[in-house]
């Protein structure tokens, strides 16, 4: 690995201690060798105790903090700018504890960030995977590989601001998990406590807009650093929009994201700023009118949908070992592609890498 003083990884998390248990043993068995800062927002002392029993012999360089997170997203932002202005390193990357970094695609992203000065941050792609049909679980017998987020823009921003801010909202593509210039992160991170945006959608945009504002970012297409476990979000399973957006005051996040950015695009770019805030506006209503028709189908036509759902879980019950086979097969196919994308001289330390994964992951 690279020099250990150059990279911290930052794990926030929020109870679900199997998860974090899970990530430590991982952690553990891979002898990740680069500072780990723990910035729990659950306010008890079972992680703790965990990092005691499983770092018994201080092979994992771990700080441990812990906040109260439990007042809303205003704690949650206070959390991370406080957890990152504990860092020391001038490279870090956030993660979170259902989720599990890849070494070699890690240490890609080092590598390249070490050794171009001109960009601010860089990713591999991000691979996906789910256990048991989705469930929220930390191990189980039936672990499949599905297909890795999309990617549309391999280097940011895009030749014009019209364009990044357009793709942005209709090409999602996360950069939550890039590896990041530490000094670049803390401006983000600053100024999402003075936002206080009452929505995790509108801060996630936030980030996706900001970070094109302050510098280079590159997507490295032939690495792999990060795998994300599906069907474990807060907002996986029964999530509706209707009673979110009620509940919070995403008209007015839009419009606070959209006049700041167009702030500082008018001040570092000399674009005008309410231009810039029309366009986010514009953008965003595409993305939302995306979203509402493909999230509301379930309420115009509830019949028809109960209908679909049950069809399909009878399919599945009845026909447990093809679906069963079905999953394999995609599964395979999925991890064949990973393969064929990779770097080919790092193909086999990927495969070794990722078995490692799938044999923690069914240990019960």
């Amino acid at each position: 690995m690279s020099n250990k003083k150059s990279f911290t990884l930052l794990l926030l998390i929020k109870g679900r201690h199997e998860f974090t248990r899970r990530w430590l043993k991982y952690m553990k068995t891979i002898n990740f060798n680069y500072p780990i800062i723990i910035a729990d927002g659950q306010d008890d002392s079972e992680t703790e105790k965990m990092i005691d029993e499983i770092n018994l012999e201080n092979k994992l360089s771990i700080e441990y903090y812990r906040y109260n997170t439990h007042s809303g997203y205003l704690d949650y932002y206070k959390m991370k700018k406080d957890a990152l202005n504990k860092v020391k390193t001038n490279l870090v990357m956030l993660c979170d504890n259902d989720d599990f970094i890849i070494p070699s695609g890690l240490e890609e992203q080092i590598n390249f960030l070490s050794s171009n000065n001109e960009y601010i941050s860089s990713s591999g792609r991000i691979l996906n995977f789910e256990i048991n049909n989705f469930e929220f679980a930390e191990y189980g017998k039936d672990f499949y590989y599905i297909s890795p987020c999309n990617y549309f823009r391999l280097n940011e921003p895009l030749g014009s601001w019209n364009e990044q801010i357009s793709s942005i909202f209709t090409q999602f593509q996360p950069n939550f998990y890039n590896v990041f210039r530490t000094q670049y992160i803390k401006i983000i991170t600053h100024e999402l406590v003075e936002q206080n945006f009452s929505d995790l959608v509108i801060n996630e945009f936030y980030i996706q807009l900001r970070t094109a504002t302050l510098g280079k970012s590159k997507i490295i297409d032939n690495a792999f650093h990060y795998i994300r476990q599906r069907g474990t979000s807060s907002i996986s399973s029964n999530y509706e929009f209707s009673k979110d957006i009620l509940k919070k005051n995403m008209p007015q996040d839009v419009r606070r994201m959209a006049g700041k950015i167009g702030e500082v695009l008018s001040i570092d770019q000399n674009i005008s700023k309410d231009y810039i805030k029309n366009h986010i506006l514009e953008s965003f209503s595409e993305y939302l009118n995306y979203f509402l028709a493909n999230t509301t189908l379930k309420y115009r036509f509830p019949k028809l949908y109960n209908f679909k759902i049950n069809i399909i879980n009878t399919l599945r019950k009845k026909l447990s070992f093809i679906n069963f086979i079905y999953k394999k097969i995609k599964s395979y196919f999925v991890l064949k592609k990973i393969i064929y994308l990779s770097d080919k001289s790092k193909s086999n330390i990927l495969k070794n890498e990722l078995l490692v994964i799938e044999r923690l992951l069914s240990k019960n």
